[in-house]
């Protein structure tokens, strides 16, 4: 791949802006990936078969590592391919990625043999369903009881599965079963040919398949199997006997810092269709983004999406210099983007008002992307089993010693100029060992932060009281640190090694400080970049996102300070004036530019 050291973070994933391009403006009622086309889907219940057909091909093998047959080179390409098609109807992704959980599986555990199998299967436009969960056990996974059995063809599969992942053509299905013992151990993976059907048996023999619909996601088919002594061959086996379990979770980490583009994507559009409609509609003869609680609801989004936004970057990158991390960055950004997009589509709710119910007009597309990102939340895992996993990592930002790594590494995952590793996905890992490498390396780019917010930053146009904002923030994310840290061994003290709802909170605000963390080293280490549209060595959205994720970590809800507020405000206004993606590498996106003349002065109201 060529080098990118010199390419400003504006110019970056040109493949995404290529994709955008194609798809056209998602405003166009014509437009078949549209927005308008959308709403009739969703009235319909109809899958996205026009968009699906033209953004199938970019994303289809786009998870795929080019090792193993697909297109994936960089994660961080990847997820930007992912948000600009998801960006006109989040159905997209399950709808062309639905195999994602099923093919990591198999491409971390399975044979040459099988490998090729599940490529040649997406090469085809076909599908492979992922069966793991059962009606009976939800969440909790060691419970589950569908067992495969030893039998002389191979082994025989008995019980049921639910809300198994499926797409309309399903030619495989990688079904999780218990093969005896306890704990993790206990769990197998079997890759099903034709699981829709499967051969029988004999007259005793039988699988039932009843079809599941979920609010929202029309491109989201799940399935729930019923299975009765059904045979299964020898060579089903995936991977070793008792790692079904593992792998599984490996895969999850993938599926979940996937998952979060939907986040991005919707919250984009929501925030996106509410700044057009808070610039064009008058209240007392006023647009209604002139007034100050308007623009405050709105600025308050937009800091969301912004801290949203400089998490994911930094965890889809670190897929490629820290993937033995990603069980907890995985985790925590899980938390933050689907809390935080959800906040995202409730303000922007407030400022549309009725519209914001309505499938009409320009705005009608709203209430779709809202109930279809609130589905995202319960994909993959569980929001109270997301928790489960950082609690059990909460070592992590406390006692853990720090494991030796290359020291350049940090550097390498937020600096947008630089090129990342070789993807190896074999080194994802159940949990993390050693000390959290985000909140473990700030204490000393804190004190390089501080250091270069003196006059000579500021004469280039940071403004005093926005270094001051920040100072104060910084200070604050040292103090919530290092009081976290304190109660996680309180409790570690206290712990019975059950997982309660101290645990769990402790989880939920560690989540949010860690993507603090983030923000901070994106900011330092690419201080010498335009971010967000903003000039280079600007603290404004780095104020903004800090001030709402140290909020959110002490569970305060309200909106920011206009100051602030205004100051995230501007910055998404003027990167909707320029028809770009609400991110640091802001993608230039299809559409028409308004008007400069008609923007003058717009923004100084």
């Amino acid at each position: 791949m060529t080098a990118v050291a010199n390419i400003a973070p504006a110019q970056l994933y040109s493949a995404a802006a290529e994709l955008d391009a194609a798809l056209g403006d998602p405003a166009d009622p014509e437009n078949a990936c549209g927005f308008a086309a959308m709403v009739t889907r969703a009235e319909r219940g109809a899958f996205p078969d026009a968009l699906t057909e033209a953004a199938g091909p970019a994303l289809r093998m786009s998870y795929v590592p080019v090792a193993a047959g697909g297109d994936l080179v960089r994660y961080d390409e990847m997820f930007a391919l992912v948000r600009v098609a998801a960006r006109r109807d989040l159905t997209v992704m399950p709808a062309t990625m639905i195999d994602i959980t099923a093919t990591s599986c198999v491409l971390l555990a399975g044979s040459e043999a099988q490998r090729q199998r599940v490529v040649e299967l997406l090469r085809g436009g076909g599908s492979i369903g992922f069966a793991f969960s059962e009606p009976g056990h939800g969440s909790d996974l060691l419970a589950n009881t569908c067992a495969l059995t030893p039998s002389e063809a191979g082994w025989r599969l008995d019980g049921s599965k639910w809300l198994a992942g499926f797409g309309r053509r399903a030619e495989a299905a990688l079904v999780i079963g218990h093969t005896g013992g306890r704990g993790p151990a206990a769990f197998s993976a079997v890759l099903l040919e034709n699981p829709l059907d499967l051969p029988s048996a004999g007259p005793d023999s039988a699988t039932s398949i009843r079809f599941q619909r979920v609010a929202g996601m029309r491109g989201a088919h799940f399935t729930e199997f019923h299975f009765d002594q059904v045979p299964v061959a020898a060579d089903a086996l995936v991977g070793q006997l008792g790692r079904g379990m593992e792998t599984a979770m490996k895969a999850m980490q993938i599926v979940r810092a996937t998952s979060t583009a939907a986040n991005l994507a919707g919250a984009d559009s929501a925030l996106r269709l509410s700044l057009d409609f808070a610039r064009g509609h008058l209240v007392a003869n006023r647009p209604v983004d002139h007034h100050p609680a308007n623009r405050r609801e709105l600025g308050t989004a937009a800091a969301a999406l912004i801290a949203c936004d400089a998490a994911a970057l930094a965890c889809v990158r670190a897929m490629h210099t820290f993937p033995e991390t990603q069980s907890l960055w995985s985790g925590t950004l899980k938390t933050v983007l689907t809390a935080l997009s959800e906040e995202v589509f409730a303000r922007c709710a407030d400022v549309l008002g009725t519209r914001s119910v309505l499938r009409e007009g320009p705005a009608g597309a709203f209430d779709v992307l809202r109930a279809d990102n609130a589905a995202v939340r319960y994909f993959d895992t569980s929001p109270t089993a997301n928790l489960r996993l950082v609690s059990m990592q909460l070592n992590c930002f406390a006692d853990a010693k720090a494991i030796e790594r290359d020291p350049e590494l940090l550097a390498t995952t937020y600096d947008l100029g630089r090129e990342l590793p070789p993807l190896e996905f074999g080194r994802l890992a159940l949990s993390t060992r050693g000390r959290d490498v985000v909140t473990g390396e700030l204490a000393g780019v804190l004190a390089e932060v501080r250091a270069v917010l003196d006059p000579v930053v500021l004469d280039r146009g940071v403004l005093e009281a926005d270094a001051a904002l920040l100072v104060e923030a910084l200070e604050q994310l040292e103090a919530e640190l290092s009081a976290a840290a304190a109660d996680i061994r309180t409790i570690a003290a206290q712990s019975t090694g059950q997982r309660g709802p101290a645990q769990l909170d402790l989880a939920a605000r560690i989540a949010y400080l860690h993507a603090a963390a983030s923000c901070v080293h994106l900011w330092w280490f690419n201080r010498h970049r335009p971010l967000y549209g903003c000039p280079p060595g600007a603290v404004g959205w780095l104020t903004a996102a800090l001030s709402l994720l140290l909020d959110r970590a002490s569970e305060r809800t309200a909106r920011l300070p206009m100051p602030v507020a205004d100051t995230a405000f501007r910055i998404v206004s003027r990167l909707r004036r320029e028809q770009r993606l609400f991110s640091a590498a802001p993608i230039q996106l299809a559409g028409p530019h308004p008007d400069p003349e008609d923007e003058k002065g717009r923004m100084l109201a």
